[in-house]
């Protein structure tokens, strides 16, 4: 007992540990200003204390690694948007497993992390941007109503679309005017597929 008090209290006063519990999320860059050496990075990871998540970002271990992850994006990465997949579970129009976080950047910029889904697209394309609170925290994401039509565009009349549709329907809340916006940019179908879920009610 005696010695688990005694670590609990050298642990209180590691600089890593108060670090990455105040800021959350840092970057080696950061923790080495902390830590002093790589390797003392490396043993606060393999020992738990602080969480790998991609290329040279960590998070405190009280942080869920999607929501961490989430996180990262918008605090290291705000030239991207969060997309496909990740929006969908952001948005609580699908339940898939998320092991790398997708987001769309412009062609020609770069960015490269094993923590990311990267897709470059064009300008016109991420039309539908729209920052939002996630665990207290601002992302940037496409909105509602675009994720549903990406939906369609990643699985055309598939589970995972009809899925998002019957859970957006359900939100007694339908955006017909943005979506049609989307349909035509997008070139999904999504406007007639709603008029034909409302019609079989």
């Amino acid at each position: 007992m005696l010695i688990f008090l005694h670590m609990l209290k050298v642990s209180r006063k590691d600089p890593i540990v108060s670090a990455i519990q105040k800021k959350l999320l840092m970057t080696s860059a950061e923790l080495l200003k902390v830590a002093g050496s790589y390797v003392q990075i490396k043993r606060k990871a393999e020992a738990g204390i602080i969480t790998p998540l991609g290329s040279g970002i960590y998070a405190a271990p009280s942080l869920d690694p999607f929501v961490a992850t989430v996180l990262a994006v918008a605090k290291y990465y705000p030239d991207a948007v969060i997309s496909n997949l990740t929006a969908l579970v952001i948005h609580k129009l699908s339940d898939e497993f998320i092991d790398r976080v997708d987001v769309d950047i412009v062609r020609g910029k770069s960015l490269r992390n094993r923590m990311l889904k990267v897709h470059r697209v064009t300008q016109q394309r991420m039309a539908g941007t729209t920052e939002i609170k996630f665990h207290g925290h601002v992302i940037r994401v496409y909105d509602l109503e675009r994720s549903l039509c990406e939906s369609y565009c990643l699985a055309p009349a598939g589970p995972l679309f009809y899925k998002a549709l019957k859970r957006y329907l359900s939100k007694k809340k339908i955006n017909t005017a943005r979506i049609q916006e989307y349909d035509k940019s997008l070139k999904s179908r999504v406007l007639s597929h709603i008029q034909q879920e409302l019609a079989d009610d």
